[in-house]
């Protein structure tokens, strides 16, 4: 439920196999209600699309040797958890309808509002997608705006913004609910004490074989800054290939003219480029990088050494030793890495909660359906 509203929004429905137009007759323009709120054919067929992307995916995890694109094949032949896939769409769209509704009394019983700039972001974002010229709507799709393809399903202007809105509506909800001054509030110590466990700000640079990982260490604790060992490391690197560069044209009889030694010149890195955060969970640069990283303390420097076994094709093992010089800074001592962790770290600590309530709340809702809309809109209907 992080901040990213735009990730699934397009490709829940860009990936589910959708073949057909629906329009929206007078008495099917509303799929069903929700706790007395009508839910509209757009937004009923959307969540549809997206639960039968959904199924499609699950199915090929079933039954990986599955070909779903061969001629004639009709997915609804088929279940996903046991459920014919008809019926599962059906109810996957019925349950984020729901939701919906759950979200949305939600935020109004709490009194929120959007902000101005969401409000416009949402807006702008709508139009783009209504009004201009998509080069992946185009190649994909073979319209020239995205809108246009939604529309040809059933999914108007304002059905899709509704659903896009969902999301910055969850977010606002999810911080009255537990950022600073909310009914359910995380403290700053919490925060604190989960950010300083599960995160690490630190400088690491891999060293290439032939180059000792001591000596760029040594530099460190000698009182030389990251960039000013990285600098002097990626000198190293230059200058040896220059000298290779050197030797071989002198090998082939050739003049050599590029950078002569004396020439060379390599830029300091900016600190700022150099900082990473690295979550304790992470496997970048390996899982073994970070575990070693995390028995660091603040301020430490050392040398981590990782390994790799391999096997050729005789059986023959081999073990590849991967070498980088690591700093392990404080990172409660950097406010912007902070600020962006602790966020992070929020999710991280009450998503979970936060959607089983969500979940416990729209289960609760009253459903009633409109049958001629169920009728008209099934999964046959949109692989037609």
């Amino acid at each position: 439920m992080k901040n990213n509203v735009k990730r699934s929004l397009t490709t829940a429905i860009c990936g589910a196999m959708i073949l057909t137009a629906a329009s929206c007759g007078s008495n099917t323009r509303t799929a069903l209600t929700v706790d007395g709120k009508d839910i509209s054919a757009g937004i009923y067929i959307y969540y549809q699309m997206a639960a039968l992307g959904e199924a499609q995916t699950k199915l090929k995890e079933e039954q990986p040797d599955l070909d779903m694109n061969a001629d004639g094949f009709d997915i609804t032949a088929y279940s996903v958890e046991d459920t014919p896939v008809s019926d599962w769409v059906k109810s996957k769209a019925i349950e984020q309808c729901r939701k919906y509704v759950a979200i949305n009394n939600k935020f109004d019983e709490l009194g929120l509002s959007l902000s101005a700039d969401e409000t416009t972001e949402i807006n702008e974002y709508v139009t783009q997608l209504w009004t201009e010229t998509n080069m992946y709507a185009q190649y994909i799709y073979g319209v020239d705006i995205l809108g246009d393809y939604y529309e040809k399903y059933g999914i108007g202007q304002q059905s899709f913004k509704n659903v896009y809105t969902i999301s910055y509506k969850q977010n606002a909800i999810f911080s009255a609910l537990y950022g600073e001054g909310g009914s359910l509030e995380v403290s700053a110590d919490e925060l604190k004490n989960y950010v300083t466990e599960n995160y690490a700000l630190a400088e690491y640079l891999e060293i290439s074989e032939g180059y000792d990982a001591q000596e760029y260490l040594a530099m460190l604790e000698s009182g030389k800054t990251f960039p000013e060992m990285k600098q002097a490391y990626d000198t190293a690197k230059e200058l040896a290939d220059i000298e290779k560069k050197m030797a071989d044209a002198e090998a082939n009889g050739e003049e050599y003219t590029g950078t002569k030694p004396e020439e060379l010149t390599v830029a300091a890195s900016e600190e700022s480029e150099l900082l990473r955060v690295i979550e304790k969970d992470s496997e970048t640069p390996s899982a073994d990088f970070v575990s070693s990283l995390f028995t660091l303390k603040n301020g430490e420097n050392n040398v981590i050494i990782t390994t790799e076994e391999t096997t050729d094709d005789d059986g023959n093992q081999t073990t590849d030793y991967t070498y980088y010089v690591a700093s392990r800074l404080d990172i409660t001592a950097n406010e912007e890495k902070m600020t962006e962790c602790t966020s992070d770290a929020l999710h991280k600590m009450k998503d979970d909660e936060y959607d089983a309530a969500i979940t416990a709340e729209a289960d609760a809702l009253s459903v009633s359906e409109n049958s001629a809309a169920m009728s008209r809109y099934t999964v046959k209907s949109l692989l037609k």
